[in-house]
C-alpha cells in the first residue's frame, strides 16, 4: 500500500478524543494570550487552523471485476491544516490540506464479500468563508458558512481477500461546504466547531496490471479546531 495506506491503521475514537489531542498543546497558549494581550489588540488578518474530527463515508459502494458491492465504511480520523486571510466585512479565504481514512467494515455483492481494507486519500483545497458577525452573535460564538474546491492529490483503496489489492489514483478535483460555530477566546485565538460535506462523486481506481475499480467517494465530517491569528 502506498504511503497513505500506511497510515490507515491510525484510529482515534471518539471525536472528543481526536479534538482533544489537537487542541491541548495550544490550550495554554490561548489563555496565556487572552491575558496579556491589551483589549484594544488587533491581530493579523493571517490566522492558521488546526482541527481534527471524524471522517464519514455515507455510501462507499465499490464495483470491482463487474460486480457492484455495497459498502460499509467505519468511521474513521479526519485531520486537517489551513493558513488563510481575513478580507473585512466577514470573508475570509483560506488553503487548506487534509487527510482523510476509512477502514472496511464490509462490501457485499451477491455471490462475495470483502471484510478488511481501507479507503484514505490526501486532499488540497482553497476555501472561502463568510460570517455574519456581530448581529448574529450570542456570548462571543458566531455562526459561519463556507465553499471549497479542491484537488484530491492521492486515493488510495485496499481490499483485503483473494479478489482484492491495493488500488490508486490521484490528480482528481472535489467541492465541498460547510457551516459551524466559531468561539472567541481573546484577541489572537478562536474554538471552532464544523460539519462539512466533501462532494468527490465516484472515482475510478486502478492497480497493477491494470485492474480498475470505482468507489463513491463523498464524505461527510465532524471537526473541532483551534484558529490563531499572528
Amino acid at each position: 500500500m502506498t504511503s497513505l495506506a500506511a497510515h490507515s491503521s491510525f484510529r482515534l475514537r471518539p471525536a472528543l478524543l481526536l479534538a482533544a489531542l489537537a487542541l491541548a498543546p495550544f490550550a495554554p497558549l490561548a489563555a496565556a494570550d487572552a491575558v496579556t494581550e491589551p483589549a484594544n489588540a488587533t491581530p493579523s488578518p493571517w490566522f492558521a487552523d488546526l482541527s481534527a474530527g471524524l471522517s464519514i463515508i455515507p455510501s462507499g459502494d465499490i464495483t470491482l471485476g463487474g460486480r457492484k458491492y455495497e459498502g460499509d465504511f467505519k468511521d474513521g480520523p479526519f485531520l486537517r491544516g489551513a493558513v488563510g486571510r481575513r478580507l473585512g466585512k466577514g470573508w475570509a479565504v483560506e488553503g487548506e490540506w487534509f487527510y482523510r481514512t476509512n477502514s472496511v467494515s464490509s462490501l457485499v455483492a451477491t455471490d462475495r464479500r470483502f471484510t478488511g481494507g481501507d479507503a484514505a486519500s490526501n486532499n488540497f483545497f482553497l476555501n472561502a468563508t463568510y460570517s455574519p458577525g456581530e448581529p448574529f452573535a450570542w456570548r462571543g460564538i458566531s455562526p459561519y458558512a463556507g465553499l471549497g474546491f479542491g484537488y484530491i492529490q492521492e486515493l488510495d483503496v485496499d481490499l483485503e481477500g483473494a479478489d482484492g489489492g491495493e488500488f490508486s489514483s490521484s490528480g482528481s478535483t472535489a467541492w465541498q461546504w460547510s457551516i459551524g460555530l466559531r468561539k472567541v477566546l481573546g484577541p489572537r485565538a478562536d474554538l471552532f466547531l464544523e460539519g462539512r460535506a466533501v462532494a468527490a462523486g465516484e472515482r475510478e481506481l486502478e492497480a497493477r496490471g491494470g485492474r480498475k475499480l470505482k468507489i463513491a467517494y463523498d464524505a461527510w465530517a465532524m471537526l473541532a479546531g483551534l484558529r490563531w491569528s499572528f
